[in-house]
């Protein structure tokens, strides 16, 4: 947490040190007065900040509930990936006998009607269900001449998609989010919750490793020359001369810096 809020702080002075500098040029430009051009700067350079800060925290709360949809969703999915086959079909299986009549085989649930049936298949895995999973499902249920086949699953490829219009007998494909809407939202049906382990956060010295690390070195010279060669046709040059000399540093020391440049041997059979 105090490597975050670090790197949050560092985010926030380099922001608004790029918008000063930003201001402060195009106001020396227009203005004679040094002390006119900062007062100036430093308004622009608050009013501008504010006002990116309110785009941006009204973008992340909005982005940050549809993650927060998708990630309950996927806890709920995550039981039926992580479980064998006959949890997923006992589970659908009694979400469908709140409202028809089921005939549970091992891998599918037969919805009896009136004059025909539908096969509600769940098929899930962790990776995509793809037009070779649509044929294996597709020829164990065909036999029993159903009005419809309806599988539910985690994520689908585009070609089973396409495939899947192709088939003689209707064919519907849920994902996850689809699942979780049209199955169990609408019968109120739940499975318990299955969280897999957050990814461990970047620190600071993951992000020092990654800004020093020799493959930028390169990145860092082409950029220092191209300020510094703009420094000769610029009016206000030391602002790109001091640019250009801290990407040279960052150049030499992404370079010279054996700390962010070794490598790891891992022992694999240990």
């Amino acid at each position: 947490m105090k490597n975050f809020s670090i790197f949050k702080t560092f985010d926030m002075f380099f922001r608004i040190v790029v918008i000063f500098l930003i201001c402060f040029v195009w106001c020396r430009y227009f203005i004679d007065s040094l002390w006119l051009s900062l007062i100036l700067t430093v308004i622009l350079t608050l009013s501008i900040d504010f006002f990116i800060k309110f785009l941006f925290n009204r973008k992340t709360r909005k982005n940050k509930a549809i993650l927060d949809e998708q990630e309950k969703i996927q806890n709920y999915i995550n039981s039926f990936i992580f479980s064998d086959d006959s949890f997923s079909v006992n589970f659908f299986c009694d979400l469908a006998k709140k409202k028809y009549n089921v005939i549970k085989k091992t891998k599918f649930i037969q919805i009896e009607h009136t004059c025909n049936h539908v096969i509600l298949y769940p098929y899930f895995m962790y990776r995509e269900f793809n037009a070779d999973d649509l044929i294996t499902v597709f020829n164990k249920v065909k036999s029993l001449h159903p009005k419809k086949i309806v599988i539910c699953t985690n994520k689908i490829d585009s070609l089973a998609t396409k495939l899947s219009a192709k088939l003689p007998i209707k064919t519907i494909l849920l994902d996850y989010i689809d699942t979780y809407n049209q199955l169990l939202v609408k019968y109120d049906c739940f499975p318990p919750m299955t969280k897999l382990n957050e990814q461990q956060k970047p620190n600071m010295k993951y992000l020092l490793g990654y800004a020093l690390n020799k493959k930028r070195t390169k990145g860092y010279f082409i950029a220092s020359l191209f300020l510094l060669f703009s420094s000769f046709i610029v009016p206000y040059k030391i602002y790109y001369v001091i640019m250009s000399s801290i990407l040279l540093t960052l150049s030499f020391i992404s370079y010279i810096n054996p700390k962010f440049n070794k490598k790891e041997n891992v022992e694999l059979l240990e």
